[in-house]
């Protein structure tokens, strides 16, 4: 369970830096998502295409990643914090390993009001200058979130590195320092970026807030479905799959039977990619 002031801060500011909230497993997990990443992508490893926030991204709840599968929920904190967090019932996203190439503009992770968080890991230590996340406080809350989607679309074009440091100075945010062992909580709605950093090894992970009546869960499956297309670049499917053998193992793990049923009834696992890829 998080504190008292870990959930504050993230419903007042939209994050929390949850200092050493897996610290038992950060190593395990560095090693599976790297040689994962390096696994997966073999042809393509060393090539850094730079379109949007670029990285090789992978979904890591198959066999041969059971490090990330277990903290779906067989490992309670991720899915006890999302729930704590959210205020009810969540289901998750694939979890993903991500190699990030370059740095990141100011964005949200959603852009048609659902309701989720998600939990971002790096592997080295971050600072201001080497790629740590940036995050806006407050910005997750509707009223903010317009004013800053106003101000960025007044601004004149970007032309020069110059005009983009002054862009990025006019806009103050958080860095978020952190080590291996720390996690990053923030709402999908909170503004955040990364700048000056190369090569940076992650896993992340997204729970939804469970859908409630038609138009939620509209929202969700189109969410989810997202998701999924920016999931599937570039390496196998078939070996690294989303749901499929998270789902075929699930009799050896009781606490997946019920977050399972909760995907069900949303639809989640019927969206076409979510079992064998596409």
């Amino acid at each position: 369970m998080l504190t008292t002031a870990q959930a504050g801060h993230f419903r007042t500011f939209g994050f929390a830096v949850l200092s050493g909230f897996f610290a038992d497993r950060a190593s395990a997990l560095r090693a599976e998502v790297d040689a994962a990443i390096r696994d997966a992508y073999a042809a393509t490893y060393d090539e850094r295409v730079i379109d949007g926030i670029s990285g090789h991204y992978l979904p890591m709840a198959c066999r041969r990643t059971p490090v990330s599968t277990s903290l779906v929920c067989d490992d309670p904190r991720f899915i006890d914090a999302a729930q704590q967090l959210l205020g009810g019932p969540v289901i998750p996203e694939c979890p993903e390993g991500v190699l990030y190439f370059a740095e990141a503009g100011w964005h949200t992770d959603d852009g048609i009001g659902v309701r989720g968080v998600k939990f971002a890991a790096y592997f080295d230590r971050l600072t201001a200058g080497s790629g740590a996340l940036w995050l806006m406080p407050g910005s997750h809350h509707p009223e903010q979130n317009a004013r800053l989607t106003a101000y960025e679309r007044r601004q004149p074009r970007v032309r020069t590195d110059a005009e983009a440091a002054a862009y990025r100075a006019s806009i103050p945010g958080y860095v978020a320092d952190t080590a291996p062992g720390d996690v990053i909580a923030f709402d999908l709605h909170t503004w955040h970026a990364s700048f000056g950093g190369r090569d940076r090894l992650a896993w992340t992970a997204v729970y939804q807030r469970c859908p409630e009546t038609a138009e939620e869960r509209d929202r969700t499956l189109r969410s989810v479905h997202d998701s999924f297309e920016q999931a599937f670049r570039g390496f196998d499917r078939g070996r690294y799959p989303v749901w499929r053998d998270w789902l075929a193992d699930a009799d050896a793990h009781p606490r997946r039977a019920g977050v399972i049923g909760r995907m069900r009834r949303a639809g989640v696992l019927d969206l076409p990619g979510a079992q064998d890829g596409w």
